[in-house]
């Protein structure tokens, strides 16, 4: 009977099997897998020298017998080109609308500015035309006038196309009536009257601010016909009030300078 003889490795071959020299035994058990390999990485994207590296390398390890067309080469090209450019192009419209935006915002900046700048000038044109009033007559709307000291004063009305005598009313503060005088002839439309150069009864003989009413006969004489009243009177001062003119008529009567109708001499 032939009795199986299993062979059998030693882990180490003697020094007479080996001429000698001790041999490691191979390693036993599963390989060990190998790390993965790590490509590096461009975190804004691949740029013009990621792809030509890319594509040095693609060439290089081609196949011999198989090489790279020409014209697939040429394709991918032709493709990184445009997306190159695509890429530059929204770069370019990115600083364009930056570029935009700033120019608005510059230019509204300005415009906020000049419109600043043109209402200090319109004030201060305003301001230097009210101050040269000082000394005139201003004339606004309204039924006051203002007696002076030498008696003199302006009544300023308005009596459209009614004319014939007229009948003026001077009452104080009150309400109560002071004076009444009459004018032998007033024509239409706007027209003014020196108050030494009527008649009152009884005479209006005391300085002040008083309220007039003025009325014009019509029909022969028979019926009087309320007019439109003006208050006239001296511009004694100026004043701002927030930034606007304001005029003195007479001794007290403030009136903002674009409520004047007509500056007289």
């Amino acid at each position: 009977m032939i009795t199986a003889v299993r062979n059998t490795i030693s882990p180490m071959f003697s020094a007479a099997t080996t001429g000698g020299t001790p041999v490691a035994s191979p390693p036993s058990g599963a390989a060990e897998p190998s790390q993965p390999r790590t490509l590096p990485t461009n975190p804004s994207g691949m740029g013009k020298d990621e792809f030509l590296k890319m594509l040095v390398a693609q060439l290089k390890n081609q196949d011999p017998m198989n090489p790279m067309d020409g014209k697939d080469m040429a394709a991918q090209l032709a493709q990184f080109s445009s997306v190159e450019q695509l890429v530059t192009l929204n770069k370019s419209m990115d600083a364009s609308k930056s570029a935009s935006e700033a120019t608005a915002k510059a230019l509204t900046a300005l415009g906020e500015s000049q419109t600043t700048r043109s209402d200090e000038l319109a004030a201060l044109i305003e301001g230097q035309m009210a101050m040269s009033t000082v000394g005139k007559v201003g004339v606004t709307t309204g039924n006051t006038v203002f007696v002076n000291r030498d008696l003199s004063g302006s009544l300023v009305i308005d009596s459209g196309t009614v004319s014939g005598p007229g009948r003026v009313t001077i009452t104080d503060a009150s309400g109560k009536q002071v004076a009444q005088g009459t004018i032998d002839k007033v024509g239409t439309g706007q027209q003014s009257f020196d108050l030494r150069d009527i008649t009152f009864t009884p005479p209006l003989d005391k300085a002040g601010k008083y309220s007039f009413k003025f009325e014009v006969a019509t029909d022969g004489g028979q019926q009087w016909q309320a007019v439109k009243t003006y208050t006239a009177g001296r511009i004694t001062g100026m004043k701002y009030d927030q930034g606007n003119p304001i005029l003195i008529l007479g001794d007290s009567l403030s009136v903002p300078m674009s409520q004047l109708t007509q500056i007289r001499g």
